[in-house]
């Protein structure tokens, strides 16, 4: 006999109003006290427990709240986050402790974070669910919650790193919040149904605001009957396939639904089945099915002729106790017309063009809203459709999608890839193309899979299959417009157990033979190699007695010596397997080219200059253009933009976000604002840094991963309704579309500095610390924007040089590419500032290559208090900690520390001392206004008002008009006024904080455009 307990306490905490006695007394259940819960939850008849006290609950009784839950019962919960403050009983009180995680984590709610509702104006029940069809009055728009789930505890494929888990829970809206302009940006009710794990065949109602008077009500007191009963039905699994995502003209459609209940007794559901297209009905079919717990699976023959063009397939779904579910599928007729319309993406220098004009990418990586990255076994074109609708009108024109796991999954035998996957594929692209939406689609994630070779990037057997995988996809879309590729997202190489680690052997004997060859190509002889590692011949005696090296093996620091480490090595084997990667990339590039010679390919790479992995300014001699993959450097956004773009081809933005972060006592850190103004800044950041625009990951929240991280990150929640976040998009949408034919002939910066790779490779890596640095005091605290280069590719900025080359304390460095930059400024009429010593070479070895410029010199180590004299003044420049151990200073004969000297056409300005690794801006401020004043550099525009620390201003001129970029990350509201020299104009808005102001104009400084016009004024004066 199915029963009801109602937890409800007179003298028990509550959220909300509490009920009426009078109206208590309706209810169709047993309503029991907090004392007496544990005990009538134990009773085997109680098939729905609903509890009326919000928040709080008696912490007594959390073991048998539990314990019941593990059975697969039914819960109602009503107030803020369930279970998420225990109370106690002392001296015949309750009282409360404070909040808590703990509890609601075991049922695999991780956190729940608040969402505000202001803009929602009205309350629709799902449509697919309709139990809330006719009760929304009873409900008020108030701020509710959002769950971070926890739902898969393990991974499906435990050796790759992207791989999903078990769906053991799915989370569905009851109950949604909508804006004037039809945004879903809120659930007050949501279901969990639980289809695996400790809580099988649970149902679990939440409505997560505080009940009013409203409520309770005869009507509400009904609809809670209602709810306890759809509960205690239990789970019905559901679900509708076709066989194939795409068919062929001739071929015949078909598709199954499964069913599968979790309850003891068997239900009869009434099913009808409507395949459409264009609207119109084009084949129905009604049947019976009878749900047990034996899996029901039931075929449907559609008989129809294919066409090419999109086709739904509904399935409306009620059971002999009334409930009532709506499925939804779909496939697609091949429209090959449809593909190869339009022209395919092509890029310039710094951006992407479509059809003749200029696209700013604002972009979104996307699998699905139902399965995740399981998208590929489990296709739904229906739904793929609508949520590229919804992104086409958030203004988002680029889909990031691919495959991050299940490799050997889709071809399992090398060069027998599975059908229903590549139709999968071919459906996807055409969804997008239907929505006007360019797809980059990537192959592998992390490294890629090696088909039973010894190394999957030096394995011949490997490289084949790679091959043989990829060419399987693109060949059949050799004239589709509306696709790129990317090769693999975030690179590592080379050990695929050790993904995110810097160059990483396999002790492969592929890895170890090109490594020998490698090392004899660059050096000539075994002599050179044992001078320049400082071997003896006892210790390599030939180039066939190298082996690649681990970084154990190295000694890093200046405390590493104590088992007498070498680690010269270490920057030979790092360019090594950036070369490796290169003719990897540009192997697997070309049986793409050999197809489709006028798609682009790629590689997606996250913060890899932190990491040692393969670089963008690496590898953008393989690719169309780079990309990069902005995370956890929040305060180095700048730095993450600038120094991943290339010279000469665009750097795209392909993926940024914001990691989940916690207090100590396991608490969300940051609100859902909070998350919106980074990612909006990241935004702003890419454009700011010459980038091509930016991609955010990810639409869907993806909580069918064993990574809480994952199941908090996208614009769409796990209940289906949009963040604040998801503003960014239309906003950024909004704004570039307007501005769009701006993006052509974008002036470059007069400045560009050097990335010093041989320290960055070396076993003494100083390089990120200074770059960062100079990044912080020129682009923040100076405003002056600059461009970057490779250390190893510096011949690439000849198309276009700058006025002033900065090299930033690289201490060792390239004597090769030192000459070809003397050469740039003795005979191009560069100016050059070199920071911290001169004199060593990329193997940390002293030479006189300066000496015929600057006169003799000798390094030194430094004091804590060096002196910087230049131009008549004395500046303190500090290097505290370990620095005077680990940096070095260089003087001239006389100890001098400055110079300046003319060579050529151009001047060489150097500082002896490694200024940007020291710990006051003053001196590097100084030092480089100094050198640019004496350069000819201007300022972009003059800051009359609101300088300070914190605002960030830039402009970008293109051919007919400019663009200008303010970020604020300072705590405070501040006006700004900029006035721009070359128009005489002046600007004057408000800089909120945390926020993002942007607006364009045309050369005579008219704005054109402005970013969120709806809440930013700019006013301007001639």
């Amino acid at each position: 006999m199915a029963k009801t307990i109602i937890f409800y306490d007179y003298d028990f905490p509550i959220d909300g109003n509490r009920p009426n006695r009078s109206i208590l007394e309706d209810l169709n259940g047993t309503i029991v006290t907090a004392n007496s819960l544990e005990e009538a939850l134990d009773d085997d008849q109680v098939t729905c427990f609903i509890n009326l006290h919000g928040s709080f609950f008696p912490k007594n009784a959390w073991k048998a709240i539990y314990s019941y839950l593990t059975t697969g019962k039914g819960m109602v919960h009503f107030g803020g986050i369930p279970f998420r403050v225990p109370c106690f009983q002392e001296d015949g009180k309750w009282k409360k402790e404070r909040e808590q995680t703990a509890y609601h984590q075991q049922l695999n709610i991780h956190e729940a974070l608040p969402v505000k509702t202001k803009q929602v104006t009205q309350l629709q029940s799902n449509y697919d669910i309709p139990i809330f069809k006719g009760k929304e009055k009873l409900f008020a728009i108030q701020d509710t919650y959002n769950f971070i789930l926890h739902v898969t505890k393990s991974s499906s494929l435990k050796g790759e790193m992207g791989a999903a888990g078990p769906m053991d829970a799915r989370i569905f809206p009851l109950l949604q919040g909508f804006t004037d302009s039809g945004r879903k940006v809120a659930a007050p009710s949501v279901l969990i149904e639980n289809r695996n794990g400790a809580f099988t065949g649970g149902r679990w109602i939440f409505i997560n605001q505080r009940m009013d008077k409203r409520f309770w009500s005869k009507l509400g007191i009904e609809f809670l009957g209602e709810l306890a009963l759809f509960t205690s039905h239990g789970v019905t699994e559901m679900s509708l396939q076709v066989n194939y995502a795409t068919y062929e003209k001739g071929e015949q459609p078909m598709a199954s639904l499964q069913m599968e209940s979790f309850t003891d007794a068997p239900v009869q559901w009434e099913v009808r089945l409507t395949v459409s297209s264009n609207s119109e009905p084009l084949y129905t079919e009604t049947i019976s099915i009878k749900a047990s717990k034996q899996r029901y699976n039931h075929s449907f023959i559609i008989p129809i002729t294919i066409e090419p063009g999109l086709y739904h397939v509904s399935c409306y779904i009620e059971s002999e106790n009334g409930e009532v579910r709506s499925l939804y599928q779909g496939f697609w007729g091949m429209d090959k017309q449809l593909l190869a319309r339009g022209e395919p993406l092509s890029c310039d220098r710094d951006y992407f063009h479509k059809n003749g004009q200029p696209m700013p990418i604002v972009g979104m990586t996307y699998m699905t809203s139902d399965v995740a990255r399981y998208f590929l076994f489990l296709p739904n074109a229906h739904l793929w459709d609508n949520d590229m609708a919804q992104m086409k009108r958030a203004g988002i024109n680029y889909i990031r999608t691919g495959i991050w796991t299940g490799w050997r999954n889709m071809m399992f035998i090398d060069g027998y890839m599975d059908e229903a996957v590549l139709r999968a594929i071919d459906a996807f692209i055409l969804c997008a193309k239907k929505h006007d939406i360019e797809v980059t689609f990537t192959f592998f994630s992390f490294t890629p899979e090696a088909w039973d070779g010894e190394n999957p990037y030096l394995d011949s057997r490997s490289l084949k299959a790679q091959t043989r995988f990829i060419t399987s996809i693109v060949s059949r879309h050799v004239e589709t417009t509306n696709i790129n590729w990317d090769l693999i997202n975030e690179p590592s190489v080379f050990d695929p157990n050790r993904p995110f680690a810097g160059p990483k052997t396999s002790h492969d004997s592929y890895d170890r033979r090109n490594y020998q060859k490698w090392l004899k190509a660059r050096h000539g002889t075994v002599r050179e190699l044992r001078e320049r590692w400082n071997v003896t011949e006892e210790e390599l005696p030939s180039f066939a007695a190298v082996e690649p090296p681990e970084a154990s093996e190295i000694n890093f620091g200046i405390r590493d010596m104590m088992s007498g480490k070498k680690g010269l090595c270490w920057l030979d084997y790092t360019l090594y397997t950036m070369d490796m990667h290169n003719k990897w990339v540009k192997e697997l590039a070309s049986s793409i080219k050999n197809l489709a010679g006028d798609q682009l390919v790629t590689v997606g790479q996250d913060e890899a200059l932190g990491g040692l992995r393969p670089s963008p300014l690496f590898y953008s001699e393989a690719v169309d253009y780079t990309s990069n993959h902005t995370w956890w450097f929040l305060d180095d956004l700048i730095w993450d933009g600038i120094f991943t773009k290339t010279p000469a081809k665009p750097n795209l933005i392909q993926e940024t976000g914001i990691m989940y972060v916690e207090n100590a006592n396991n608490h969300a850190k940051r609100s859902e604002e909070e998350l919106r103004n980074i990612l909006e800044r990241k935004y702003a950041y890419a454009f700011s840094t010459g980038g091509a625009g930016a991609v955010q990951w990810l639409w869907n929240t993806n909580y069918f991963m064993n990574n809480i991280n994952e199941s908090n990150i996208g614009a769409i929640r796990a209940d289906g309704t949009e963040k604040p976040e998801a503003n960014v998009s239309y906003d950024y949408g909004e704004f570039m579309y307007k501005i769009k034919d701006l993006f052509r002939g974008r002036k470059l910066e007069d400045i560009a500095v050097v990335y010093p790779f041989s320290n960055d490779f070396s076993n003494r890596r100083y390089s990120i610390r200074a770059t960062t640095k100079l990044t912080r005091v020129l682009a923040y605290e100076m405003n002056m924007p600059f461009r970057a280069v490779s250390e190893y590719h510096v011949e690439e900025i000849l198309s276009d040089l700058p006025k002033l080359l900065i090299i930033p304390s690289p201490h060792n460095f390239s004597s090769s590419t030192f000459d070809t930059i003397l050469t740039m400024v003795k005979d191009k009429g560069v100016n050059l500032l070199f920071t911290g010593a001169i004199s060593i070479d990329a193997y940390w070895g002293h030479t006189s290559r300066t000496e015929s410029i600057l006169g003799k010199t000798k390094t030194q180590n430094l004091v804590r208090e060096e002196i910087l004299e230049m131009n008549g003044q004395d500046y303190f420049v500090s290097f505290g900690n370990e620095k005077i151990g680990e940096l070095l200073k260089e003087v001239d004969v006389g100890g001098k520390t400055m110079k300046e000297v003319p060579y050529g056409k151009g001047m060489i300005y150097w500082c002896g001392l490694p200024v940007e690794l020291n710990e006051r801006n003053e001196p590097i401020i100084a030092l480089y206004s100094y050198v640019m004043r004496r350069s000819g550099i201007p300022e972009e525009f003059q800051w009359n008002k609101g300088n300070l620390p914190g605002m960030y201003g830039r402009k970008l001129t293109f051919k007919h008009g400019c663009l200008y970029i303010f970020v604020s990350e300072c705590s405070k509201d501040i006006e700004i006024k900029i006035t721009d020299q070359k128009t005489n104009t002046s600007y004057l808005f408000l800089l909120e904080s945390e926020r993002t102001v942007m607006y364009a104009t045309d050369m005579k400084g008219t704005i054109t455009a402005v970013y969120r016009p709806e809440e930013v004024e700019i006013i301007t004066k001639n």
